[in-house]
């Protein structure tokens, strides 16, 4: 099975040197965009969100955004949601997901409404038409986390000793790794699978929807014709009538070279 690797970045790591993560063998790039409600406290965006973004792209990475979640309730939640959503809708199309980072204290002792603020942040990100992740380390979602949630959302799972023993489609191995273009340590991800290629696939993240030929053919609506054999005294706008369409649409499906004149025993096909 193919792996991609990948890091996640914030203004913590000061200046990142995205050509050199490229050269390095880094596939993709996680930026931390922001933390808490940016609504409100806009001087919560990540400090190196649009410089690590316009980087990253320059440096032909994929590109994906997470997001720090303080909120304790549902709406704030939703507050938190749409402030991301906001701050990341100008940065369209990415390959990669979001992410929703949950790990705050005041988040671990919340038994029932911790899995309602997930599905509140994820559900505006998502009508928002992108691909969301749930991040956190490994314990945090095997004790805190309902195995419901776990298996609705795909899953960004820290876990630094081991390979994570719940089901995950990114592993966040290392706190402390080190490649070519971060100056000290940096957080190292490996994804199981190819998200670019599903995320267009599916027309998440301001990609068009891919159609294949199958489905187009599918969604092209079948056209009935039936064939009617004119009558003594009739006329086209009385067929149009009849068959609830027009004499225009008549004539050109029938190539008639003159509507004002029809004969009996003539068969004129009505296309729909």
């Amino acid at each position: 099975m193919a792996t991609y690797k990948g890091v996640d970045v914030s203004q913590h790591n000061g200046n990142v040197d995205t050509k050199k993560l490229k050269a390095s063998g880094i596939n993709f790039v996680m930026i931390r965009s922001s933390y808490g409600d940016i609504m409100s406290y806009p001087r919560q965006i990540d400090k190196k969100f649009e410089r690590n973004y316009a980087n990253a792209k320059a440096a032909g990475l994929n590109i994906g955004f997470y997001h720090y979640m303080y909120a304790d309730t549902v709406e704030a939640a939703k507050r938190e949601a749409t402030g991301f959503v906001n701050l990341i809708k100008s940065k369209c199309p990415f390959s990669m997901p979001v992410a929703l980072d949950i790990e705050e204290a005041v988040q671990y002792n919340m038994p029932g409404l911790r899995d309602d603020i997930i599905k509140a942040f994820i559900s505006v990100v998502e009508a928002a038409g992108y691909y969301c992740m749930l991040y956190s380390y490994e314990a945090f979602l095997t004790a805190k986390v309902s195995a419901a949630i776990r298996s609705r959302y795909a899953i960004w799972c820290a876990n630094i000793t081991r390979a994570p023993s719940i089901a995950h489609k990114m592993h966040q191995h290392s706190f402390t790794g080190r490649v070519n273009g971060v100056t000290g340590s940096v957080d190292l991800d490996t994804a199981k699978v190819n998200f670019p290629s599903i995320i267009k696939a599916a027309g998440l993240n301001g990609y068009k929807k891919k159609v294949t030929p199958s489905e187009s053919k599918k969604d092209t609506p079948k056209k009935t014709v039936t064939r009617y054999t004119v009558k003594k005294g009739d006329t086209l706008s009385a067929i149009a009538a009849r068959y609830k369409t027009t004499v225009a649409k008549i004539v050109k499906d029938n190539n008639i070279k003159n509507a004002n004149l029809i004969y009996a025993g003539q068969v004129i096909k009505i296309i729909k």
